[in-house]
């Protein structure tokens, strides 16, 4: 095997299983955001974490309460987002505390943004790994 070929074949299986994790993730949230209960919630918990490499992170825990009176708390970051604010959450009914958003009208769209953004860059390094392994395939051994 070349090394353009492995170099390649290690990019397409981490960044392309990343990849392909985000955009999983990115359309549960989709499907939540469009035929999902909406319902209100609020902001309960705003907390941050420090790390060496990217500083302060800041995290945010909303709380619902689903429409057969199941008190929920998930984790989203989003930016801007004020301790003991109201949001609109969605959530699909058969797994609430998994399915539910704050993205959207009534929440936030910074949800949105930060997965594409994810997307976009892990998939560009994939679609790196398809040219390495091409350049890699068209060498004889």
């Amino acid at each position: 095997m070349t090394t353009p070929l492995i170099i390649g074949l290690l990019l397409l299986a981490a960044f392309g299983s990343f990849c392909g994790f985000l955009t999983w993730q990115l359309v549960g949230r989709l499907r939540s955001l469009v035929s999902g209960i909406a319902v209100e919630g609020r902001c309960v918990r705003r907390y941050s974490t420090e790390s060496s490499e990217n500083g302060t992170q800041w995290h945010h825990v909303y709380g619902f309460t689903t429409e057969d009176g199941r008190y929920v708390e998930f984790e989203e970051d989003a930016l801007f987002m004020a301790q003991g604010q109201v949001v609109t959450v969605r959530y699909r009914p058969g797994n609430p505390a998994r399915s539910a958003t704050v993205m959207g009208r009534g929440g936030a769209w910074s949800p949105l943004f930060g997965q594409l953004f994810g997307i976009c860059v892990t998939g560009m390094f994939s679609l790196l790994g398809v040219v390495f392994v091409w350049i890699g395939a068209g060498r004889p051994g």
